[in-house]
């Protein structure tokens, strides 16, 4: 049987030795390649021209096959590499069967019963599979069998991004990874029962998965890019590493779910459920992440750059060295959580609640910070520099050796707040409450005092030169003397 097989070479690499990985596009595969010599690329290419596959296929069981037509019900057949293009199969009995490599390319399948079926290596691309039952079904590569040989240093569960033939020309690279894949690319399966089912590597882009029951399903390295899962139970799903760029999760529980190095880049993941989901070193650029539930989620070095995140929740979320430069985080809610050297350079974080949020390290430049609440919030080594903390809520907040230069706390609480050797050179500090702060060798030069309330403050080895101290409060204010301060010499 002819395998049908478009692939292209990226020509910004040359060589057929070592390759990066694999790419599915939408009628494509193309085979990323590592470095070597142009004179291999050429015979590379008319390989590619010249060169056809031709892969050998058990034959599926002729009475099996029988039967399934007459009856429209087959368990526990073989029908291994049956081609049932476009067939109608709907509410079919195929529990347990064996559909290893079968073509269903458009068949209706819907309301079918296909559960622990053997479906790796199947093509089933715009299949409909509405409210089909394939709990524990095996929809993942193909396992090699005595027709469909690899090599032997090559486990089929590395095809998909991990592959590292030596000595292999890219077309044959391709065609095996064209074999063993199962196709659901453009699918629907809206509603279909695939709790605990097996689709590691599989293609599913652009396919219909709103409402389905993926929980505990493994789809590691799964292609879904532009996938519907609107409202999908993916509760405890194992999403490692797939490939989930522009899909659409509204609403979908992902609760407990394992996305470490998932792709989501511009996914759509409103109102969606992550509570105690991993998400560590996961690409969310520029996802629509709003109202969405992060209640103890683990994001470490998850890259969140541009996401709008506005109203979401992240209470005693890890976001530690997370990327959330440039993010919308308008009212989100980081109480207790773990901020520790994360970058939200430039984010706005306008109303956002911080209280007793860890801050260490954290790069805040430029940041907005309008009315937020950072009760007790730890800013230790923090950047601050240019940040909008007007009317911010830092009551108690530890702001020790925090740079500070040049940002906006007017009006801003800070009492008893902690800001032992804090760089507040050319800070706005005008009507800023500091009743009880800890200001001891802190640098105020040249800031805004005006107003300001320093009563019962330390101020113990504290700068304040050239700083506006017109109708500020420093009554009972220790290591304070006016009259010390030194002034800028008039011009």
């Amino acid at each position: 049987m002819k395998i049908p097989l478009i692939f292209s070479l990226k020509t910004e690499n040359f060589g057929w030795g070592r390759f990066s990985h694999i790419e599915v596009g939408q009628n494509t595969i193309i085979v990323k390649l590592a470095p070597t010599f142009l004179k291999t690329l050429v015979l590379a290419i008319s390989l590619v021209i010249t060169q056809g596959f031709t892969h050998t296929t058990h034959a599926a069981n002729p009475q099996h096959l029988e039967q399934l037509k007459t009856t429209n019900a087959c368990p526990q057949c073989d029908l291994t590499d049956v081609d049932l293009t476009s067939a109608n199969l709907q509410q079919a009995e195929l529990s347990g069967a064996n559909l290893k490599g079968a073509i269903l390319t458009g068949a209706n399948l819907n309301r079918a019963n296909l559960s622990n079926a053997e479906l790796n290596g199947a093509k089933l691309a715009g299949a409909t599979l509405a409210r089909a039952n394939l709990r524990e079904a095996k929809l993942g590569l193909r396992e090699p069998d005595a027709d469909n040989p690899l090599p032997s240093q090559v486990e089929p569960d590395n095809l998909y991004n991990t592959l590292s033939w030596l000595g292999y020309f890219p077309t044959f690279i391709a065609h095996w990874y064209a074999a063993v894949v199962t196709d659901l690319r453009d699918a629907n399966l809206q509603g279909a029962d695939l709790y605990r089912a097996n689709l590691n590597g599989a293609l599913l882009s652009r396919a219909n998965l709103q409402e389905a029951q993926l929980d505990y399903a493994s789809l590691v390295r799964t292609y879904l890019r532009e996938a519907t899962l609107t409202n999908a139970n993916l509760v405890s799903a194992d999403l490692r590493n797939a490939n989930l760029t522009d899909a659409q999760l509204e609403v979908a529980d992902i609760r407990s779910a394992d996305l470490r190095g998932a792709k989501l880049n511009n996914a759509n993941l409103d109102t969606v459920n992550a509570d105690s989901a991993n998400l560590s070193g996961a690409n969310l650029s520029q996802a629509y992440i709003t109202n969405a539930d992060f209640n103890g989620a683990i994001l470490v070095r998850t890259t969140l750059q541009g996401a709008v995140l506005n109203g979401s929740n992240f209470q005693i979320a890890d976001l530690s060295q997370a990327n959330l430069q440039g993010a919308q985080l308008k009212g989100v809610g980081f109480n207790r959580a773990n901020l520790t050297g994360a970058n939200l350079e430039g984010a706005d974080l306008s109303n956002a609640k911080l209280a007793i949020a860890d801050l260490t390290n954290a790069q805040l430049t430029g940041a907005i910070l309008h009315s937020a609440y950072l009760h007790s919030a730890t800013l230790t080594n923090a950047n601050l520099s240019g940040v909008d903390l007007q009317g911010a809520q830092l009551r108690e907040a530890n702001l020790s050796n925090v740079t500070l230069v040049g940002a906006t706390l007017e009006d801003a609480t800070l009492i008893r707040s902690t800001l032992t050797g804090a760089n507040l050179t050319y800070t706005n500090l005008t009507r800023c409450d500091l009743r009880g702060a800890n200001l001891t060798g802190a640098d105020l030069s040249y800031a805004n005092l005006t107003q300001a309330d320093f009563a019962q403050a330390a101020l113990m080895g504290a700068t304040l030169q050239g700083a506006n101290l017109s109708d500020a409060n420093f009554k009972g204010a220790i290591g304070f003397n006016r009259y010390a301060v030194p002034r800028t010499p008039v011009q």
